[in-house]
């Protein structure tokens, strides 16, 4: 019987753990499966051609909030031209919905519902055998049979995961050399909280520790660039996560490790280990939400606002751990000035990344049944919300466009050094960081610039107008810095006082340049070779004593200065000296 697994990846550089578990778990019990990945951004005739390549017996889709109407629409066409193939689905977006998913899709043979590897090789196996995995009930596949809806109606787990084999092949790592690999050392979470999926049966489960340790030497070995962990609650047990943590803060490797960490089970060991672990090995994302007890409360989660503070602001200070937290528009009670309270709260700590994200009503989820919020969303996947009981449309429009704008501009992570220096202004002061962003966005809307795709200089014109508007001279001076370094020097504007650099500018201080014993007190081994090469890697530019001094820069002199910024960030900025012989 030829099995092959598919799914339709949101992007070119993802991949799927789930197929993979499934063949592995499939090869194990001397069953073969192929697997044929695809992204939502395909033809779909373009996947039909690719799928009807193959000589299919039982064709099975991982379904998720992002692929499940482009995959509906691929089964119906597979149907279509190969009636015989049997179809089954799995994934999250249709295990709590399976019989009104049946009943709605025709074409759909069977579903497995929950974790797929065993009742997947249960289905195979019954099919194999000439019956059609309905009598006897297999748990967690249901299906029809003569027009009639059969079989099991839970969503199912597997319980012993030492049972599930490693994932991935010496094979894999030649298809995934560009992609981001996945991996899990645990399924389920300990807590309840009703926005999603994982916490439904309050449970977790671990792969054997040893395993989980030389797997991760596995990927140092096969020299993968970053593991990204998808474990619900990574830090949830002390005796699982901690050797594990160990074990990345102490290997050599340039391997980063993406955690998602709950805030409320970090002690001072984790803090400690995240602020001494080598700089680009771990990074973090801290799903904090809300910080309003009326909305943690109506979602069945606790955060302690002042805990989660103490335990975050060290990491993120110590620089060495990449802190990426998150917010959702769109939970019960918080309107918009009190979505303005939370961000303003996280902001305070200045993650490397605040990501804004809106609730979208899974299938399954708790909030998808709480009518007393008044939700409109989106009927569609993703089910996106668009209005509450105290956050109208208009709002929720609003705040997309401000989350584009954030996202552009400071979770980037190019503007770091502005950003960085108003977020120092924005705590301190009297204008709130949710205040400053939604008048960067409401510029932004003047300006008409949702409306239009912008290259990135267009952009950085953008900020500096807005920055000199707002009368900040050193923020429009830092963006400079800023553009310079992010970009190597190769993205310049008159408009953002950046004019192209050419010899004749640098001639200016050319008894600077050719004076190699002087420069080489500012640049270590500097030799005068030509031009062309100063030009590509220094720039010269006047600043403001106080963005000097922002930048670390020593001796400024009271008159006029020029600061020479190396692109390249091998040397700190420094003022060129004058009056040299």
């Amino acid at each position: 019987m030829n099995v092959v697994l598919s799914t339709l990846n949101s992007k070119f550089i993802h991949s799927s753990l789930a197929l993979r578990y499934l063949k592995a778990y499939g090869e194990a019990h001397g069953q073969a499966y192929d697997i044929v990945e695809y992204t939502i951004n395909m033809p779909v005739l373009h996947i039909l051609s690719d799928i009807t390549e193959h000589d299919i017996d039982v064709l099975g889709f991982a379904c998720y909030i992002w692929n499940i109407e482009m995959t509906l629409h691929v089964v119906d066409m597979v149907k279509a031209v190969r009636p015989d193939i049997k179809i089954v689905l799995g994934g999250p977006e249709v295990s709590f919905t399976a019989d009104e998913l049946l009943e709605r899709c025709p074409n759909i043979d069977y579903i497995v519902q929950g974790e797929g590897e065993e009742a997947f090789h249960a289905l195979v196996t019954a099919l194999q055998l000439g019956n059609d995995g309905l009598n006897p009930v297999i748990p967690g596949v249901r299906g029809r049979r003569n027009g009639s809806i059969l079989g099991s109606a839970e969503a199912v787990e597997v319980r012993d995961l030492s049972t599930i084999p490693f994932p991935y092949t010496e094979e894999d790592m030649d298809d995934l050399e560009h992609k981001i690999i996945y991996y899990e050392s645990s399924r389920g979470c300990p807590f309840s909280c009703q926005y999603c999926l994982s916490g439904n049966k309050n449970t977790v489960r671990f792969f054997p520790q040893e395993r989980t340790l030389e797997e991760l030497q596995w990927f140092i070995d096969h020299g993968v660039k970053q593991v990204k962990f998808v474990d619900r609650t990574f830090n949830c047990a002390p005796k699982h996560h901690r050797p594990l943590m160990e074990f990345m803060r102490d290997t050599e490797t340039d391997m980063n490790y993406h955690l998602e960490m709950e805030p409320e089970l970090m002690t001072d060991w984790e803090t400690n280990i995240l602020c001494e672990t080598p700089p680009g090995r771990i990074q973090i994302e801290v799903g904090v939400q809300s910080t309003h007890k009326k909305t943690l409360d109506a979602i069945n989660r606790y955060n302690d606002w002042p805990y989660i503070q103490k335990s975050i602001r060290p990491i993120i200070q110590a620089g060495r751990t990449h802190v990426h937290m998150d917010l959702i528009v769109g939970l019960p009670h918080e309107d918009f000035n009190r979505f303005g309270q939370s961000f303003n709260d996280l902001f305070s700590l200045q993650p490397h990344a605040l990501q804004i994200g809106f609730l979208k009503l899974l299938k399954g989820s708790g909030v998808r049944r709480m009518r007393e919020y008044k939700y409109v969303a989106d009927p569609l996947a993703p089910y996106e919300v668009l209005s509450t009981h105290v956050l109208p449309y208009d709002d929720v429009r609003f705040l997309k466009y401000l989350e584009d704008v954030f996202e552009r501009f400071y979770n980037s992570e190019r503007f770091r050094t502005t950003f960085g220096y108003i977020g120092q202004q924005l705590i301190h002061g009297e204008t709130d960081a949710f205040s400053y962003f939604c008048d960067m966005t409401r510029a932004w809307l003047k300006e008409g610039n949702h409306k239009v795709n912008l290259k990135d200089i267009d952009q950085i014109e953008f900020l500096y107008r807005f920055f000199l508007a707002k009368g900040d001279t050193i923020a429009a001076e830092l963006l400079q810095y800023d553009t310079l370094v992010s970009y190597r020097g190769k993205v310049r504007s008159e408009a953002v006082g950046l004019p192209k650099q050419t010899k004749e500018l640098l001639q200016v201080g050319e008894a600077f340049w050719r004076n190699e014993e002087i420069a080489s007190t500012f640049i270590p081994n500097y030799t005068f070779k030509e031009w062309r090469k100063i030009r590509q890697q220094y720039v010269e530019m006047t600043m403001s004593r106080e963005t000097a001094s922002y930048l670390g820069i020593q001796h400024i002199p009271e008159g006029a200065f020029t600061v020479i910024i190396d692109v390249n960030q091998e040397v700190a900025p420094f003022i060129r000296p004058e009056n040299i012989q």
